[in-house]
């Protein structure tokens, strides 16, 4: 997808719980929720679908994956691959940040009964990291074409 999910189901949320932040962003999904929410015929890409992606923009992964617009304080990227990664920030325990500096994925991976691996993208950087985090947290998705 060209596009962070935005569909309403339990286990999701708009940041700030504020709906227009939903159409810009799309909606932030807990893990379990991530796992189901993809429309038939799509899956929640797995670690190795996100490094294979990683890997194939190369070096400076992060800025060709970025939209070329949306990202503050001049962190937009040269969406090279039609990615259009935006800054959705993330979600946790009520509370809401990094929206407009920092975008967030979940891959299907869990890293430990309790984390699961997931991308993420910063402003001020041109990488993308692979990090283990909370299963709870609410983050974006992207789906992936099964």
């Amino acid at each position: 997808m060209a596009e962070n999910l935005n569909f309403d189901v339990s286990g999701s949320a708009c940041y700030n719980n504020n709906s227009s932040n939903c159409v810009t962003y799309g909606r932030l999904y807990n893990w379990v929720t991530a796992l189901t929410v993809c429309p038939p015929g799509w899956h929640l890409p797995s670690d190795a679908e996100w490094t294979a992606l990683t890997d194939h923009a190369g070096s400076n992964a992060g800025t060709k994956l970025k939209a070329s617009s949306g990202w503050d304080y001049d962190g937009n990227g040269t969406d090279d691959f039609g990615f259009s990664a935006l800054p959705g920030g993330y979600g946790s325990s009520g509370y809401f940040i990094i929206v407009g500096y920092g975008g967030l994925w979940w891959s299907a991976a869990e890293y430990d009964a309790s984390n699961a691996w997931f991308r993420d993208m910063y402003y001020n950087n041109s990488d993308v990291y692979r990090i283990g985090g909370s299963k709870e947290y609410l983050y974006s998705v992207r789906c992936v074409r099964d």
